[in-house]
């Protein structure tokens, strides 16, 4: 028999809908499962009753649903099956297939599985356990950061009330030393109070790890900018606890990105030829470990794209196309298909690429050379997508040929590639 069953399954958060379609494509059997053991072993009894009577094997299709489609494929595949999981957007493509507008759980799971039929599919790419986990973690280490910006600016917005010059003695909130001085001494009178001196200048000094007349100096502009906050400054009677409270979280927040950011290390020494690449991406200007980290996570091998312009589409960095008849939009946006996260990585790569560093240098003059010729000519958000495309083929360069970046000219690269091909003829 040329086709096989088909279990097409549309994953939701407690129970997925299930469409079993016969090798002629007549619809064998509709049913919901819960999505545990209970449930997905229910299925397993029904797809062995339909296997003996068409004495075939069937193959299980599903969308990628966040994460809770990964527990059924992990089932169905330690029980030998053929597991296939594809992009939701491939499988949305069949939501206009009939001419009635029906979006139901059922139709969903009838299209997943015709979807195999036609094989207009592309598999989602499944990496190693460890990229899987370094790529949660990255993303983990994303939402960590976030949230303790949230409680930065929190904490900003009630000294703006209750010691306003607070700032101007310590601009970076996020350092130990200032926030372990709110944590014990919240408000303006508590600072102002001479009580307090010694054990904040000792504070000072300990958080800092410096000297003694630092920590004091240190002390003395706090001191100040008390005795100038005293007179304009709203203190409540919940001031004290407010502040405390959203260090305190911040510090919790701190302590557990550190965890993450150990962890991230810790997985990318386990595979050999991930941690290899993590040294390969970090000769290219501006990109770090933890960045060389979630671009890896995200694409996993290299291997798996032909071309650049496949991991510039992978990323979700590739111009949409709206064309029909004679009319054609030029004004195009990226198609955004890809993983925010690597976009965000990249945004800020290719800023790195073509801004001035603290001493006032480029890291990479080539790039801010060609961004100084786009800016001329095009937008600003238009260009620096030029300059995120620019960084993904590095990337996948870099990466292909397991060599080290070179920072070289056009001029000198193409040079270079006439001189290798002269070799090889």
């Amino acid at each position: 028999m040329s086709e096989k069953i088909v279990v097409g399954i549309d994953v939701s958060k407690a129970f997925s809908d299930i469409c079993i379609l016969s090798p002629n494509n007549d619809i064998i059997k509709r049913m919901k499962i819960s999505n545990d053991v209970i449930g997905m072993q229910s299925l397993i009894s029904v797809l062995e009753k339909v296997e003996n009577e068409y004495e075939d094997r069937a193959v299980i299709i599903m969308e990628a649903t966040a994460h809770y489609h990964q527990i059924l494929a992990n089932f169905f595949r330690k029980h030998n099956y053929e597991v296939i999981v594809i992009n939701p957007i491939q499988s949305g493509a069949l939501k206009n297939i009939n001419i009635r507008k029906i979006k139901s759980d059922k139709t969903d799971a009838y299209n997943i599985a015709l979807l195999y039929r036609i094989k207009n599919y592309n598999e989602t790419i499944t990496h190693s356990d460890t990229v899987n986990s370094i790529k949660k973690l990255c993303r983990q280490h994303k939402e960590l950061t976030d949230e303790i910006v949230e409680h930065i600016n929190r904490l900003i917005a009630f000294l703006d009330i209750s010691f306003p010059d607070y700032k101007k003695v310590f601009p970076d909130l996020q350092g130990k030393t200032p926030l372990s001085l709110l944590e014990k001494y919240p408000t303006v009178q508590d600072v102002l109070s001479p009580e307090n001196k010694q054990d904040m200048i000792q504070l000072i000094k300990e958080n800092s790890h410096k000297s003694y007349s630092y920590a004091e100096a240190k002390y003395e502009k706090l001191l100040q900018a008390a005795e100038k906050s005293i007179e304009v400054c709203i203190v409540n009677l919940s001031s004290a606890v407010l502040i405390q409270t959203t260090v305190s979280v911040i510090f919790s927040l701190q302590e557990a990105l550190k965890a993450i950011n150990y962890e991230i290390k810790r997985l990318s020494l386990l595979d050999e030829k991930f941690h290899k690449e993590i040294v390969l991406l970090q000769s290219i200007p501006g990109v770090g470990e933890y960045t060389a980290c979630v671009v890896l996570s995200e694409l996993g091998d290299v291997s798996n794209f032909s071309k650049p312009k496949e991991l510039v589409a992978f990323f979700g960095l590739d111009p949409g196309v709206s064309q029909s008849g004679t009319y054609n939009r030029k004004n195009n946006k990226i198609s955004k298909r890809g993983s925010p996260h690597v976009r965000l990585i990249l945004h800020m790569l290719a800023k790195s690429n073509v801004y001035p560093n603290r001493n006032r240098e480029y890291l990479n003059p080539v790039m801010r050379a060609y961004f100084e010729k786009k800016i001329a000519e095009k937008p600003y958000k238009v260009v620096m997508c030029a300059i995120m495309r620019k960084m993904v083929q590095i990337i996948f360069a870099v990466l292909r040929n397991q060599k080290s970046f070179e920072l070289r000219t056009p001029e000198e690269h193409q040079k270079l590639i006439r001189e290798n091909s002269k070799l090889v003829a």
